[in-house]
């Protein structure tokens, strides 16, 4: 079991069930809803772009700029890895859409693969 496992874990329990799945869930939204000041601070001083976090990593957390997001996409063209580039194409089309008074983008890039997800501010969910 990995450090996030663990802490995973520690905080739902073991054995994931809907309604311990919920919890995670609504906690992931509140620590990424909360780390939107420092989204902000990013996309001030480097531009449009994505929080990345990759666990596993030495770099388990930077800034992607749109331009940086774009070359990644180019480099997965140009290796021939249409699956991949296709993910960046779709990151780069929804992080060039956000307000980041509004929301904040995240790609997160771990074991499970590479997902991006959005959180938005001014969203209730009443789920």
């Amino acid at each position: 079991m990995n450090r996030r496992e663990k802490l995973i874990t520690s905080v739902i329990g073991p054995g994931l069930d809907e309604t311990r799945s919920k919890m995670l869930d609504a906690t992931m939204k509140l620590i990424l809803g909360d780390m939107g000041g420092l989204y902000v601070k990013f996309w001030e001083a480097e531009g449009p772009g994505v929080m990345c976090f990759q666990p596993n990593s030495d770099r388990t957390m930077f800034y992607l700029t749109l331009k940086e997001i774009h070359s990644a996409q180019e480099q997965e063209e140009q290796a021939n890895n249409g699956d991949l580039a296709e993910t960046f194409r779709r990151i780069l089309s929804a992080a060039q859409k956000i307000d980041p008074q509004e929301k904040a983008g995240y790609l997160i890039n771990d074991g499970a693969g590479i997902r991006y997800l959005e959180i938005d501010y001014n969203e209730q969910s009443e789920k």
